[in-house]
């Protein structure tokens, strides 16, 4: 997938915005990302509580939500290509672009699926909303630590390539000045 950006410029000299299940969908999930770290910490705070048990359990089912989310994202960015930046972008400014938008996706795939995978081998009969989901592994502890380690760690590596794609938008707006950012618009 690569970043990019349609050579056309509205009226006001700025790129259009993308197509509207484009941005909702870039939108949703950063909505659901911010849901899913919010639960985390407060579960994490909480400790081993009932309402801590209940938190987690809503993190998991916002955690298949992000990845059917992200997989309606794939699908949709694979079959609606997007045009590239502008054509005075420096080549190492695409090239990051696109390597932190492709580590993203590879990302949310991969946290919830670690994520899922660790709450199974736990023991815990994963809930997607209360629909039990069917149990598909036998429980080990040892090897749900571990994965419980990697989700935690693929947490952070999400968190800190989040900041990198907001600081690059940012740069966009404010420091370019090309516009780019209408394109992800909400309006």
């Amino acid at each position: 997938m690569s970043v990019t950006y349609r050579s056309e410029r509205s009226s006001a000299g700025r790129p259009p915005p993308l197509p509207l299940p484009t941005r909702m969908l870039h939108w949703l999930t950063a909505g659901l990302l911010v849901v899913m770290f919010g639960l985390a910490w407060t579960f994490d705070a909480l400790g081993p509580s009932d309402t801590g048990a209940s938190l987690v359990a809503l993190h998991q089912s916002f955690g298949l939500l992000i990845l059917l989310v992200v997989a309606a994202r794939i699908v949709w960015r694979l079959t609606h290509p997007i045009e590239p930046l502008p054509g005075d972008t420096p080549r190492w400014e695409m090239r990051l672009a696109t390597l932190v938008q492709a580590a993203l996706y590879a990302l949310l795939v991969a946290m919830p699926v670690v994520g899922w995978y660790a709450s199974a081998l736990s023991g815990d009969t994963i809930r997607f909303f209360g629909l039990a989901l069917p149990d598909l592994v036998a429980m080990n502890e040892d090897r749900s630590d571990q994965l419980f380690e990697l989700h935690g760690a693929i947490g952070w590596a999400i968190l800190t390539l989040t900041v990198l794609h907001i600081a690059g938008a940012l740069n966009h707006q404010f420091i370019r000045r090309d516009g780019l950012l209408n394109r992800m618009r909400i309006w």
